[in-house]
């Protein structure tokens, strides 16, 4: 559980705070795109272990069919034996005057001894029959529990990696939300703050300045222009295009139109252009946040308000002159 906790000031700490925050949510992101691929890894892998636990089940069944032929001829050898025993002990303990094959007669007496050959002859196959069936059965029946065993033991291991999967993408995503919403708290109420203490300081700087605007053609109305025309362009980090801008590109595009060339980094943009005081703010002014500019940059076009390529998730836009979140200072281009 995290405790939200909005510190408006000292400046410094709030700044620290929310660049904080903005680097555990990437983080996070990069932890749930991770867990989401394993999480579709691991389905994968139990989607697999059913369809091998169906083969396994087809087996089984097969399995099963073979066990009951064999124990049907198991059934059917012990039937067999008994009658063959029975009969063998019935022909040659019966009385020979009764039985034609036992006669005196010679004719009759080798049909008598391949009779005999005959009786124990179907007596050994049926008992060597027997002993290879149940061997068989044996063989069945291990081979049935551990191919039920094994299958069952394969899909419980990928259901609960799966399910452990997806505990640990679903923590990861509420806790994502928690720090996003804290960034957004950060965001609404440092904005108004930061708004109230531009309007404040822009209307009393104004009276007690004499600064003449930039005429229409020059280099900073350019600029503004040409940042204008990338208002609704989406925010892309390190981008310098049509399709995507930073903060530092916005403002590099925007001069190099005018034709004064700043470094594509808000920190080198700030090293490279004049210090102003707040009070001579003029449009085309950069305004720097952050350790010598090194977190952004935003160009003033008058009237109190900036443009700006804020983050990710937002587009080009105009807003009020914020003097929160880390504020520096002001950098006039040369030239």
């Amino acid at each position: 559980m995290f405790l939200i906790t909005v510190i408006l000031s000292p400046r410094a700490a709030h700044a620290s705070t929310l660049t904080n925050d903005r680097a555990e949510a990437n983080v996070l992101l990069s932890q749930i795109n991770r867990t989401d691929a394993q999480v579709g890894r691991l389905g994968g892998k139990y989607d697999e272990a059913l369809i091998k636990l169906h083969n396994y089940n087809t087996q089984i069944t097969n399995t099963k069919a073979t066990v009951a032929a064999i124990k049907q001829n198991v059934s059917k050898g012990n039937a067999q034996l008994r009658a063959d025993v029975i009969f063998s002990y019935v022909t040659n303990g019966g009385s020979q005057n009764n039985n034609p094959l036992f006669s005196k007669n010679a004719s009759k007496a080798g049909a008598r001894n391949v009779y005999s050959q005959l009786a124990a002859g179907n007596i050994n196959t049926t008992i060597a029959s027997l002993k290879s069936d149940r061997i068989k059965l044996t063989q069945e029946r291990g081979q049935l529990a551990a191919e039920d065993s094994h299958a069952r033991s394969l899909t419980r291991a990928a259901a609960q990696s799966l399910h452990k999967a997806k505990v640990l993408q679903g923590s990861l995503k509420n806790t994502l939300s928690h720090v996003k919403g804290k960034i957004a708290i950060y965001l609404s109420q440092a904005e108004a703050a930061a708004t109230a203490a531009s309007a404040s300081a822009l209307s009393s700087a104004t009276p007690t300045i004499n600064v003449t605007p930039p005429p229409p053609d020059s280099k900073a109305n350019i600029a503004i222009a040409a940042a204008e025309g990338y208002l609704g362009t989406p925010y892309v980090w390190g981008g310098a295009s049509k399709s995507g801008v930073d903060c530092s590109g916005l403002v590099m595009l925007a001069y190099e139109a005018a034709g004064i060339y700043l470094p594509h980094y808000s920190g080198a943009q700030y090293d490279d252009t004049m210090r102003v005081p707040l009070v001579d703010i003029q449009p085309g002014d950069l305004l720097f946040y952050g350790y010598n500019g090194d977190e952004h940059v935003a160009m003033y076009v008058g009237h109190g308000d900036m443009i700006e390529a804020e983050m990710t998730g937002t587009v080009v836009h105009i807003t009020p002159v914020r003097l929160g979140y880390g504020f520096v200072g002001l950098g006039r281009p040369r030239g």
